[in-house]
């Protein structure tokens, strides 16, 4: 085999090897691709479950936390009423 012969196998193979990689590479970023976009569709629906979730809680906690201001508000004036009873009677 001569020289000219050698060095052009040599070129031919690196052509060959780089074109195969770069079908590797864009298939497998084609496909990291499609992966990362399900994963951001299924993220993003998830996270909108998770809100819904929230406002639910918090309207049921701001309906117990009127609850327990009105039931504080009871308990001061019956707190008064008996200060009243018990401090201001004559004696």
């Amino acid at each position: 085999m001569t020289d000219a012969q050698s060095w052009t196998l040599i070129i031919g193979f690196l052509t060959t090897t780089v074109a195969v990689l770069g079908l590797v590479m864009t298939s497998f970023h084609r496909t990291l691709q499609a992966g990362l976009t399900a994963v951001r569709h299924e993220l993003r629906g998830e996270i909108g479950t998770v809100r819904v979730e929230i406002d639910g809680l918090r309207t049921e906690m701001g309906t117990e936390f009127r609850r327990v201001d009105q039931r504080l508000d009871h308990l001061d004036r019956d707190v008064q009423a008996l200060t009243r009873h018990v401090f201001d009677r004559p004696e």
